[in-house]
């Protein structure tokens, strides 16, 4: 049984993706692994070099040093395998050049089977993982913002009910990491961004933390980590045939190891994300990107709702993504955004 256990905790803190990729994961990779906007979702999950991206707090914090009105966002989606997922963004300028913002993200697996040492379903567990952002930025010029974000989860594996004579301990929480950033945005047309992300407070600022599975410590207890993170974009915008077109391109280096700098390449994992959309009748765009090997395509459009002398803008987004390693679709993504004057 309690081998059966430290399976099940291990389940949840390791990817399902093989060789080094698997220690992105963590039930904590659903962060990267599921958008946190369906807007950016739709153009490959690409969000830190474009100011208008939400929730800020988690895509790249200095853009909230741009932010103008109050702003907020909700996303949901349904994934297969029985997995779904949220957002939920708010945001405000403060004083001149200073803007905050909260975002949330929820990840779960609905009916997930739970099964003993037998081989016997014992019944379904709803296991689940949230994560927190509270972000702050500074404008230190008309182009350039800095920001900082301070992040923590919460992790439930919903399985204690199934175990007689064993403490299990279901929820988890983390310590609060950092994320640092920096978003230039240097003319009409290029935008760049620096974000680095999950330091700590620790020794060589790796983010990681012991779960103790029971509390009688009968179950042998697992690490929670998660990769040193440096995330590059670069936001170009234009005209072809007299429609707007916007291109995003991002690379992220994942450093897995419990160290302050690791220079062998074994220790690093790269990938690449890219995204394209063209505002294809007034209000309307179109999007299409590439999220490491996974496809996506969406669709938004803007409307505006009067109340009195005042108008309140809003978009309804929709994105689509075919999982090529899995060979997955995913045509249930929805989200909308909003702001008020």
């Amino acid at each position: 049984m309690k081998k059966l256990i430290i399976a099940l905790a291990l389940l949840m803190s390791v990817s399902a993706v093989a060789g080094k990729k698997a220690t992105l994961g963590g039930f904590d990779g659903f962060v990267e692994r599921m958008g946190a906007g369906t807007r950016e979702l739709g153009r490959g999950n690409t969000g830190s070099a474009d100011t208008a991206s939400m929730p800020a707090a988690y895509w790249n914090p200095a853009i909230l040093g741009f932010r103008e009105n109050f702003v907020y966002t909700l996303n949901a989606e349904k994934r297969d395998l029985d997995r779904m997922g949220g957002s939920l963004g708010l945001e405000t300028k403060v004083g001149k050049r200073m803007g905050v913002g909260f975002a949330m993200l929820y990840r779960g697996d609905l009916n997930f089977d739970v099964i003993n040492e037998d081989d016997e379903t014992m019944g379904t567990a709803t296991p689940y993982f949230t994560m927190m952002y509270l972000g702050f930025a500074y404008r230190a010029t008309r182009r350039d913002a800095f920001g900082i974000s301070l992040s923590m989860s919460y992790d439930n594996m919903d399985i204690s009910e199934y175990y007689e004579g064993i403490e299990l301990v279901d929820d988890y929480r983390s310590p609060v990491t950092l994320n640092l950033s920096w978003l230039r945005q240097w003319n009409d047309k290029w935008s760049t961004s620096v974000v680095i992300r999950n330091l700590s407070f620790s020794e060589n600022l790796s983010a990681k933390w012991s779960k103790n599975t029971s509390t009688d410590n009968s179950v042998e207890s697992t690490d929670g980590v998660r990769p040193k993170v440096l995330q590059i974009g670069v936001g170009y915008r234009s005209k072809i045939a007299g429609l707007p077109v916007y291109a995003w391109m991002e690379a992220l280096d994942y450093q897995i190891a419990d160290t302050l700098l690791a220079f062998d390449p074994d220790l690093h994992v790269w990938t690449g994300r890219v995204g394209f959309e063209c505002e294809v009748i007034p209000d309307g765009t179109l999007r299409l990107g590439m999220d490491d090997l996974d496809w996506t395509v969406g669709a938004g459009y803007k409307f505006q709702i009067r109340i009195g002398k005042k108008k309140y803008p809003f978009d309804v987004n929709y994105a689509l993504i075919y999982e090529t390693e899995a060979g997955i679709w995913t045509p249930l993504s929805f989200g909308l955004r909003g702001s008020i004057p």
